[in-house]
């Protein structure tokens, strides 16, 4: 009865949360989605911020379709143009479409990482980071694909560059994975990423007649100083403790100096190639002046370098359900809640010892079992 119930609950935890965000994408699409009117920050959202990303991704990407410039807009000129086939859709068709193209990447990166327990794609699918994904239209599963691809095809520098080059480009934060690409010698391949960032960046911004390119350091500067304090961020953390801003800035930096030397040192140990490339994906969400919720996707990333079988670090970020938002309000302990969780998370991936130690203490107790017979 204990190994049926057990089986039972296994099977529920795989599988109900990763259905959550499909059926509320099917009950918009068809009309029947239910909103929840909140505010936040002052500005009122009706549909209770659903879609919140992708109706600013969706407007960008038709305003490129139809020969205008999508500025101001929160991400630079290659997400814009990424979103363009979405935006030559109508509305829903393009709603329904970005869904299964961010399902689609979870379970891209999972296999080009080496995953082959359904189990593990059912468990990442639940997450709440993994879930908000789809139903706020973000690029985050998107850009751990990108991520994986780098980790999967890293012997090849094009295939590498052009990886790293168009996560850098579309979102900023992943930058630390150059750093990985440097640490692990490959100069070349960091040479390639950023020539390739460069062009695509430039070229992308050509298409739409350059229009926001110089403005667009300082709107994104002006967005970061109104958010950032919102988010799961160092700096959110600092802010909500009572630490001033400049000394918040100062922290943040510093930390940044640490994280890169610590990619370096990690670079040179055993294994060091895969515990560098773990440290530049963590590093992306602990240097980012704003975190998301949605951004600790990354973290499927580190836990598939390590358990390709549905382990008890497959399970933990299901607690992410407990925090519920994606912002943390200026909350310490919400915070706090949110840095457990992940820590907790690659504490499992990367511990060799407690697996090990728990199937040892099962095959003695199957031992003294067989021979009290």
């Amino acid at each position: 009865m204990g190994s049926h119930v057990r089986g039972v609950t296994e099977l529920a935890l795989c599988t109900v949360p990763a259905l959550v965000a499909p059926i509320m994408i099917v009950q918009y699409v068809v009309g029947d989605y239910r909103a929840h009117p909140y505010t936040m920050g002052g500005k009122y959202f009706p549909d209770g911020g659903f879609l919140f990303d992708l109706h600013e991704l969706w407007r960008a990407g038709h305003d490129v379709v139809l020969g205008h410039s999508p500025y101001p807009f929160v991400y630079p000129a290659p997400a814009a143009i990424l979103m363009a086939p979405f935006g030559a859709l109508p509305w829903k068709v393009a709603v329904a479409a970005f869904a299964l193209t961010a399902i689609a990447a979870v379970v891209g990166a999972l296999w080009a990482l080496g995953v082959r327990d359904w189990r593990c794609y059912t468990l990442a699918l639940g997450w709440l980071p993994v879930a908000s994904t789809t139903t706020l239209g973000a690029l985050s599963t998107l850009l751990a694909l990108g991520a994986a691809v780098a980790w999967r095809y890293r012997d090849r520098r094009v295939v590498v560059a052009a990886a790293v080059a168009a996560a850098v480009a579309v979102k900023v934060f992943l930058w630390p994975l150059l750093i990985w690409l440097v640490a692990t010698r490959r100069f070349r391949t960091a040479a390639t990423s950023v020539a390739m960032g460069i062009g695509l960046a430039i070229g992308c911004w050509a298409v739409i007649g350059f229009d926001g390119m110089l403005s667009y350091p300082r709107h994104i500067g002006e967005i970061a100083s109104s958010q950032q304090g919102r988010s799961y961020s160092p700096y959110a953390l600092l802010r909500a403790l009572g630490v001033s801003a400049a000394p918040a800035r100062v922290a943040l930096v510093a930390l940044t100096v640490a994280v890169i030397a610590a990619i370096v040192l990690l670079a040179r140990r055993s294994d060091g190639d895969r515990r560098a490339f773990a440290a530049s994906v963590g590093a992306a969400l602990v240097v980012s002046p704003i975190v998301w919720l949605h951004y600790f996707v990354l973290l499927y990333v580190v836990v598939a370098l390590y358990r390709k079988r549905a382990t008890a670090a497959w399970f933990m970020p299901l607690a992410f359900w407990l925090v519920g938002h994606q912002d943390s309000a200026g909350s310490t302990a919400r915070i706090l809640a949110v840095y457990a969780i992940a820590a907790a998370t690659v504490a499992l991936a990367i511990s060799p010892s407690l697996p090990s130690r728990w199937r040892r203490s099962v095959r003695a107790r199957e031992g003294l079992a067989y021979l009290s017979r």
